[in-house]
């Protein structure tokens, strides 16, 4: 099972110090690439401020939330395909957008310049 960009997926998230890991939510940001591997955001129903971007069911163009949900663009993670658990639903377009440009905000990918 493999996520597109703008899945919601559950995937073992490990625990900071690696000794075990939980299933969690996550959003998938890229696509797989030739080795399966693709970059996810984690994703919360603990209220978070500062670098998180909220999500409540009409940001869903499939699926829904239980509840309220904020996506950590700050906690980007690099998993493999086979690692996800669960498709739970898709963001929609203009949600998704939103999402990234935050993230590329918070990494400074606006800032970068390519030679």
């Amino acid at each position: 099972m493999t996520g597109e960009p703008g899945s919601l997926v559950a995937i073992p998230f490990p625990y900071t110090d690696l000794s075990t890991s939980k299933r969690r939510p996550a959003l998938v940001l890229t696509s797989p690439d030739e080795r399966e591997d693709f970059l996810v955001l984690a994703v919360t129903s603990r209220e978070t401020e500062g670098a998180a971007e909220v999500l409540e069911t009409p940001d869903l163009e499939e699926g829904r939330l239980p509840r309220r949900s904020w996506v950590r663009v700050d906690k980007a993670f690099t998993v493999n395909s086979s690692l996800v658990q669960k498709e739970y639903g898709r963001l929609t377009d203009v949600t998704f957008k939103r999402v990234h440009k935050a993230f590329c905000y918070q990494m400074g990918c606006e800032r970068i310049a390519v030679v």
